[in-house]
C-alpha cells in the first residue's frame, strides 16, 4: 500500500485531521473522525456522506456503521454544496467504536462519487490507494495506475494533442515533441518543444495556453505559461506542471495548445 496521508481525487483533496474519542459529546464518549474535505476544483461540488455506507471495521469491536455525521445537511441523500477553492470539517461518529487499534479500516462512501478507505498501521491514518470510485453508474475498484498503463495513456494522450501550425507560424513559432508525465488517473505534466522560425519572435516574447476537454466537448481545463523575448534564446522546454483535473485522463478527448500575445 503506498502511505498517503492526503487524498487529492477528482478536485477533492482529503484530510484526516483527527479520529478518537469526542470528550465534547459529554455525557455520552462517542469516537469520531474529522475530516477535512477541501474543494480544489473551479467549480462548487455537491457532496453527500452515505452515512448507511460509511461504516467502522475493526477486529476487536467488529463493524459499526456511523452514527451521525456533522454538518447534518452532508449526511442527507440530497447533500449540500461545496463552492470552489474552500473547505469543509466533517464529523463521523460512531456510536460502538471504543478506541483504535492498528490495522483498523474505516470507509467513507460520498455518494456517487467514491468509497474512500482509511487504514491504521503504526499508529497513523493513511488513505488506502485502492479507492472505490463511482464509475458509469457503479462502484468500481480504482487501483493505483500501473507503469504500464502508465505508457500506454502517454501514447494516447499524444494522439488527443491538438495545434494549429497556421497559427504557430503567424508568430514565428513551431511546436513539436509532446511529452506527458502521468502522476496518477486525474494528475499529469505536459512537456513541448517550442522553436522560433524567425528572429521576430525574440523581440515581443508570447504566452503559450492549453486547454483541455472531456468527451461532451466541455473545457475542463485551462492554463497558460508566458514566455519573455529576453528570456527566449529560439528555443526552449515549455512545461505544464500539475494538471489537476475533475475527470480520469482516459476521458480527455483533446488536448488544444496554441499561442498568443
Amino acid at each position: 500500500m503506498n502511505k498517503q496521508i492526503v487524498l487529492d481525487l477528482k478536485g477533492l483533496n482529503l484530510e484526516l485531521l483527527q479520529a478518537n474519542m469526542d470528550k465534547e459529546d459529554f455525557p455520552h464518549e462517542y469516537f469520531t473522525a474529522f475530516l477535512r474535505i477541501k474543494n480544489t476544483s473551479g467549480t462548487r461540488k455537491k457532496l453527500a456522506i452515505d452515512m448507511d455506507g460509511t461504516r467502522y471495521i475493526s477486529a476487536k469491536n467488529g463493524i459499526d456503521y456511523a452514527y451521525k455525521i456533522l454538518p447534518y445537511q452532508f449526511s442527507l441523500s440530497t447533500g449540500d454544496f461545496l463552492p470552489q477553492n474552500s473547505y469543509l470539517d466533517i464529523k463521523i461518529k460512531y456510536k460502538d467504536i471504543q478506541g483504535a487499534n492498528n490495522g483498523d479500516r474505516m470507509e467513507i462512501k460520498l455518494k456517487d462519487f467514491a468509497i474512500l478507505p482509511l487504514v491504521l498501521l503504526d499508529n497513523q491514518w493513511y488513505w488506502h490507494t485502492d479507492v472505490i470510485e463511482y464509475i458509469g453508474g457503479e462502484f468500481v475498484l480504482r487501483p493505483p495506475i500501473s507503469r504500464a498503463e502508465k505508457i500506454m495513456q502517454k501514447k494516447k494522450l499524444k494522439n488527443k494533442i491538438e495545434h494549429f501550425e497556421s497559427i504557430d507560424e503567424k508568430f514565428g513559432l513551431t511546436l513539436q515533441n509532446f511529452s506527458f508525465e502521468i502522476i496518477d488517473w486525474n494528475n499529469i505534466k505536459m512537456f513541448c518543444e517550442v522553436i522560433a522560425l524567425t528572429d521576430e519572435i525574440l523581440e515581443e516574447g508570447f504566452t503559450m495556453n492549453i486547454a483541455i476537454y472531456d468527451n461532451n466537448n466541455d473545457i475542463v481545463y485551462t492554463d497558460s505559461k508566458s514566455v519573455y523575448a529576453e528570456d527566449f534564446k529560439g528555443f526552449d522546454i515549455l512545461t505544464f506542471d500539475y494538471i489537476k483535473l475533475d475527470i480520469d485522463i482516459d476521458e480527455i478527448s483533446k488536448i488544444r495548445i496554441y499561442p498568443t500575445r
